[in-house]
C-alpha cells in the first residue's frame, strides 16, 4: 500500500483565505499580477509567444496551452530551463517530501491585448507557504529571473 502525504502548509488555509492571502508583511497578493505588455491585438501576442517558445526552445518549454479565441483569452504553462532556470532554485525550496511539483509550470494569461502572470514572489510564496525567510533570501533574484524570461518569450 502506497504511503500517503498531506500537500501544503502545516497551518493549512481556508479557501476563502486564499484570494486574502499574503506570505508577510510587504509581499504582494494575488491581485498584484505583473503586467509583462500591451499590445496591438490578442493575435499579435499570441503569435509572439509561438514564435519566442521556438527561438529559446533550448531554455523554454511549452507545457501546455488553453486559447479561448473568441473571448480572446489564452494560457500558457512554461517550463524553464537554461542558466536561470528551475534547475538552479528549485533545489533550494523544494527540499520536502513530497516533493512539489504542481508548482510548475509557471504560467502567463492574455487577455484581449494584455499580457500577465502572478507575481513571483507570490507564487513561491503560495506554493511554498512553510519557507523561512532565510530560504527565500537564497532565491532573491528568482521572482525577477521569471519574469525576465517571460518578457524575453514575447520580445523574440
Amino acid at each position: 500500500m502506497a504511503e500517503s502525504f498531506e500537500f501544503g502548509s502545516k497551518e493549512g488555509l481556508e479557501v476563502d483565505d486564499l484570494i486574502d492571502y499574503q506570505y508577510m508583511f510587504g509581499m504582494p497578493y494575488f491581485k498584484d499580477v505583473v503586467e509583462l505588455g500591451e499590445y496591438s491585438s490578442f493575435e499579435t501576442i499570441n503569435s509572439n509567444i509561438k514564435k519566442g517558445l521556438r527561438v529559446l526552445m533550448d531554455e523554454t518549454k511549452l507545457v501546455y496551452s488553453v486559447e479561448l479565441s473568441e473571448q480572446k483569452m489564452a494560457l500558457y504553462g512554461i517550463g524553464l530551463f537554461g542558466d536561470e532556470g528551475e534547475q538552479i532554485f528549485l533545489p533550494i525550496i523544494d527540499f520536502l517530501k513530497p516533493k512539489n511539483t504542481c508548482f510548475l509550470p509557471y504560467e502567463i494569461l492574455v487577455l484581449n491585448n494584455k499580457v500577465y502572470m502572478l507575481h513571483g514572489r507570490f507564487r513561491i510564496a503560495l506554493s511554498f507557504p512553510d519557507l523561512t525567510m532565510g530560504t527565500f533570501s537564497k532565491i532573491m533574484s528568482t521572482p525577477g529571473d521569471i519574469e525576465e524570461a517571460m518578457l524575453q518569450i514575447l520580445m523574440q
